[in-house]
Formats: C-alpha cells, structure tokens, sequence
C-alpha cells in the first residue's frame, strides 16, 4: 500500500461515518418521544397546506397564469413544497449561539468528534424524521386526493438528488450563521437573517414572481439552492433542458458553502473566547 493510499484510508479512519450515524438515529428516535408534539406539528401542517390550497386556487380563479406560471405547476410546486417543509426547515439543534454564550461550548470541542460533521448528521436526524412522521401522511394524502400528481422516474431522481443538496445547503446556512456568534457573541441579529433566507430561497413565492432586480440578486445568492431548485425541477418550472445546468449550479454552490462552513469553523476555534462560563 503507497503512503498516498495509507493517508486517505487513515482520513476515512478517523470520519469514522457509523460513529456519526449515531447521532443520526439518536435524533431521529428522539422525536418518537414527544407525542404531543408530533400530532400539534402533523395537525398544523395539514391546516397550513389546506390555506395554501385554497389561496391558491383563489388567486388563480380569474387567470390561467401569472408570470408565467399556471394553476398546475403553482400547485405541484407549492404542495410539495409543504411536504417537503420540514426537512428543509431550519435546523433547530445547532444552538451555537446559546453555546457560546453560556461557554458549554468547550465541552462539544473537547468531545472526539468533529462539531461540524456531528450536527451535520444530528441534524439530518431530526429533518428525516419530519420527513417521516410529516411530509409522509400529507403526501399520501394529497396523492390520494389528486390534488398532487407524481413526475416520471427521471425527474424523480433529480428532484431527489437536488433535495439533498439543498438540505446541505440550509445546513451549511444555519451553520455559518451559528459560527459567526463566536465573533459578535451574540445571535439575535443574525438569527433574523434567516426570515430573508427563506424568502430569497422560494419558499413563500417561486423566484418567477420576483421583479426583475430582485430575480437577480436571489439567482446570484446561494439560497435558491435550498427550495426554489429542487422544487422546480418537481413541478415543470425549470425545463428538460434546464435541469441540468440547475443542477450543476445547486451543486457548486452546495461546495461552496460547506468549504465556508470549514474555513469559518476552523477560523472559530483558533480565535474562541468563552463568555458565562
């Protein structure tokens, strides 16, 4: 065996996956406990979809498109945008903000894991689980109902290919937004960022109703790759030809972010300072 060969066989040694996946499974039953908790969810996001529904079908009901977009296409795009919702919800276990402040922080560093790669997997835990648990019952339903209409093969796989980076990329953005505490030690003001996150990366409205300048700067920010890609290729509203170079674009930007998220953290620990603790 060369020393080329030795080197990435002892790197994979130490990313140790099984040890991670742990922490995959751990929080994935950990939302099995609250009961409670999962029917007020299930509930709230059934009511949440049927408005959507509704307000749809409202706005439509003396057009047969707006910008470009017809009632069909908005449907697929916005319902399987719900079913989806809370897998690419913000990630609500990273707390490094709260970390930093109290200084418990230390105890997450001194641990024989890398922080980043840990609430990388305990995250996608907890967005499996709503999946699951959420996403799941309303799609059945809404399959049943016609309401929704299952693509080809093809763009299923892409979709789900997209998907996946697009919960690497909320990843990667809650995460940075996490790190950056370290240096202002504290997270109030860039935690409301997230509200324009969520509204550039098409979750409340497909980027084609955005004027033109406002189009721009959301195609030339990461935060398209989140949902608007993944549920374009869904719904129709990026085209055959299209799909690809989307593709390719998500996954660049998908790179980018997670180089960012290692330069920062590195960044982090070299400079960190514990406050409370």
């Amino acid at each position: 065996m060369t020393h080329r060969q030795t080197s990435a066989t002892a790197a994979l040694g130490r990313l140790n996956i099984g040890k991670y996946l742990y922490y995959t499974r751990a929080e994935f039953m950990r939302g099995l406990r609250y009961r409670a908790n999962y029917w007020a969810t299930l509930c709230s996001s059934v009511i949440i979809t049927i408005i959507q529904w509704s307000l749809w079908r409202a706005v439509y009901s003396n057009t047969h498109s707006i910008a470009g977009v017809d009632l069909p296409t908005m449907m697929a795009y916005v319902l399987m945008g719900r079913v989806t919702a809370g897998f690419l919800a913000e990630p609500a276990n990273l707390r490094i903000g709260p970390r930093v402040r109290s200084g418990t922080i230390v105890h997450d560093l001194v641990k024989p894991a890398d922080l980043h790669i840990q609430l990388l997997f305990q995250s996608l835990g907890g967005a499996l689980f709503r999946l699951v648990s959420t996403g799941l019952p309303i799609f059945l339903v809404l399959l049943i109902t016609g309401a929704l209409t299952i693509p080809d093969p093809k763009t299923i796989a892409l979709f789900m290919v997209s998907l996946a980076m697009g919960y690497v990329t909320l990843f990667s953005t809650g995460f940075v937004s996490g790190v950056l505490t370290f240096y202002t030690k504290s997270g109030v003001g860039v935690e409301h960022l997230y509200t324009l996150v969520e509204f550039l990366s098409g979750l409340y409205l497909p980027l084609e109703f955005f004027p033109g300048w406002l189009r721009t700067v959301a195609d030339w920010l990461p935060f398209k790759a989140i949902h608007y890609i993944p549920m374009a290729i869904w719904s129709g509203l990026t085209g055959p030809g299209e799909v690809v170079s989307s593709l390719v674009s998500q996954l660049i930007w998908t790179a980018i972010m997670v180089v960012l998220c290692r330069a920062i953290w590195s960044g982090a620990v070299r400079h960190l300072t514990i406050q409370g603790g």
